[in-house]
């Protein structure tokens, strides 16, 4: 059949031979009511080949279902076979073999019960997990189970925990799991530190004993030596089961008892002390998955770790050498270790000049790592620095991350200022440098801040946005938005000033209104009347202004200007004066500036539409 198959000459003579051979299967499970076992294996086998090339199968399910109470491992493995590929959680037909299922995996054939095991976690299902869980964890826990049995029905547990965390308790369980811990055979350690790490992952309640546990057997495979040579990897000794091990410690707070901190501090000392770069790249990725995460140990132990020292200098050494990925993970481990263990900061700040010639690195992951290093790593004496090498770093910077570069520039100033005119200074040129790039975010936030900050500071970011208008011949919308909020709320203040009456105000705006978007239109409309409110001199200037765009085809901008037109009746001064007034204080909340940059760490698309409003008074 398979030779036939592969003989067609075209996709429509494969399908003849097909549907022929479907039909003669279906026949003769119709017409033979006592077909052997042999007949019934060859065409379940035939049926499964079918349903692999793509053809939709619809028939054989229950003489599939027999073949998994043969006493022949021939065929068992065929009804199996089938239930892997052709089952999925929630088919109705689970219900039929899981009592078939559950007679194999009791039975003392070793065969069947491996048969058992790797159709439940094929299939898997909440179904299976309720029904057989407790017979896994059995198998796994008995005495006599052989090791190769073992193994499989560690990881069988572990697929049905993830379907259903209440397989396993840890009262009932913890105990007998845990102390197969102390196996010597490694590949069951291995099984069964994957079903521990699995359940620490959800929780950790009442597995306590898992620590002192795994670090006696890193000890015997680290600094013991105790393990057969036929897992060497590289030279290396088990490095899954390593990781695993450190992983499972990193689940439990640092360690109290004394036999445990040292016998910890010895396998860490020994893993940072003794790795190498050898020229053998598999050895290399062998031996550093092992090192970062005997670092990422160390730095969950924090100052009771006395490697962390050593850890510092080995990442200084990595994020400057020529392999990129270890330059990542050197970042990257970095980056966990700034935000965890805050006193580090200093030794960090060595390799800071490193780090900045990251941000440069052909490479655009790594030129993330390291400006979320950088971002991490910064406080309050080295902000001005950081800030201004992100700003040069800014002009050349990749589109990719202009806008997370922005924003972390604009909260990094807002936190860190030692006052408030200079970052103003700071995000008036992000605004004007960074164009499409910077946020609406960015520019809410610093009307917010100015706003909220008292006369001088108004002053000053008056004049500032003032004097960047000035220079601009096109200055980029958000610009422009800056500076109709800001000199339409406290242009008064600098309206004394030479060269900035509120006539030139209105004259310097409206030279970038005709070529302006209608929603910066509609907001130079609002500068324009608040203006005119407080200077008379200016209300016909503005008054042709309403005038002309009472009509536009913008029906926001057309709204505003007649609205604006109506409350100029005499009959309305009180509410427009009510209206018209400076906007209060905002109310203090976390800075919307951060919440954008949490939403994009998460993933959220930079470029999903989104409604965007303007500042008020209310807003965080």
């Amino acid at each position: 059949f398979i030779s036939d198959l592969r003989n067609c000459s075209s996709k429509e003579q494969e399908e003849k031979r097909v549907e022929k051979e479907m039909a003669h299967i279906r026949s003769k499970f119709t017409s033979d009511s006592n077909m052997n076992g042999y007949n019934r294996k060859k065409y379940v086998w035939k049926i499964l080949y079918m349903y692999m090339l793509g053809y939709e199968v619809d028939f054989g399910h229950m003489e599939a279902v027999n073949l998994l109470s043969s006493q022949k491992y021939s065929e068992k493995s065929v009804g199996y076979a089938w239930c892997a590929l052709m089952l999925r959680e929630g088919d109705e037909l689970l219900r039929l073999i899981i009592n078939s299922i559950r007679v194999d995996l009791i039975s003392r054939n070793d065969n069947a019960v491996c048969l058992a095991l790797n159709s439940i976690c094929n299939v898997g299902g909440k179904e299976f997990a309720e029904t057989l869980s407790n017979d896994v964890l059995k198998l796994l826990t008995h005495n006599i189970t052989k090791t190769y049995v073992r193994k499989k029905a560690a990881l069988t547990a572990l697929r049905l925990f993830r379907k259903s965390n209440d397989t396993l308790p840890a009262e009932q369980w913890a105990d007998r799991i845990l102390a197969l811990l102390d196996e010597k055979n490694i590949g069951v350690l291995t099984s069964v530190t994957s079903l521990v790490l699995g359940v620490l992952a959800v929780d950790s309640a009442g597995w306590e004993a898992a620590a002192p546990k795994a670090a006696r057997t890193l000890t015997r495979l680290v600094l013991n030596k105790d393990y057969s040579n036929d897992y060497l990897y590289y030279g290396i000794p088990t490095p899954w089961l390593q990781i695993k091990l450190l992983k499972v410690l990193q689940h439990f707070p640092p360690p109290e008892e004394h036999a445990l901190k040292l016998r910890v501090s010895e396998v860490l000392q020994r893993i940072v002390s003794g790795t190498e770069v050898t020229k053998n790249v598999n050895k290399n990725n062998a031996t550093h998955a092992v090192l970062f995460e005997a670092i990422n140990l160390s730095i969950h132990l924090g100052q009771s770790s006395e490697t962390l020292p050593q850890c510092i200098n080995l990442l200084g050494r990595f994020i400057s050498i020529r392999e990129a990925n270890i330059r990542y993970l050197g970042l990257d481990t970095m980056a966990r270790l700034s935000q965890e263990q805050p006193h580090t900061l200093d030794d960090l700040k060595k390799h800071q000049s490193t780090i900045l010639f990251s941000l440069k690195d052909p490479d655009i992951s790594i030129r993330r790592r390291a400006l979320d290093l950088v971002y991490a790593m910064c406080d309050t004496a080295t902000v001005k620095e950081t800030v201004s090498e992100l700003l040069n770093y800014l002009d050349n910077a990749d589109d990719h991350i202009k806008e997370e570069l922005v924003l972390k520039i604009a909260i990094l100033s807002e936190r860190f200022a030692s006052d408030n005119s200079w970052y103003v200074d700071v995000v008036l040129q992000l605004v004007r440098s960074a164009g499409d790039q910077v946020a609406d975010e960015v520019w809410y936030r610093i009307v917010q801040i100015v706003t909220n900050q008292g006369e001088d500071l108004q002053r000053y970011a008056a004049q500032g946005v003032w004097t960047i208008l000035n220079a601009e011949v096109l200055p980029h919308k958000n610009l422009v938005k800056v500076a109709g909020y800001v000199l339409g709320e406290f242009g008064h203040t600098i309206a004394e000033s030479p060269g900035s009456s509120p006539s030139e105000q209105i004259t310097l705006l409206h030279k970038h209104f005709r070529n302006a978007d209608p929603d910066v239109r509609a907001l130079l409309l609002n500068t324009y009347v608040k203006i005119a409110h407080t200077y008379a001199e200016v209300a016909q200037m503005v008054s042709e202004v309403m005038q002309q765009h009472s009509a536009a085809m913008d029906q926001e901008v057309q709204q505003r200007a007649a609205e604006y037109i109506s409350l100029s009746a005499p009959s309305l001064a009180s509410i427009k004066g009510t209206v018209l007034e400076m906007m209060p204080h905002f109310t203090e909340r976390e800075s919307i500036v951060s919440k954008a940059l949490a939403s994009k760490s998460k993933g959220d698309d930079p470029e999903a539409p989104t409604r965007r409003v303007e500042p008020r008074a209310e807003a965080a």
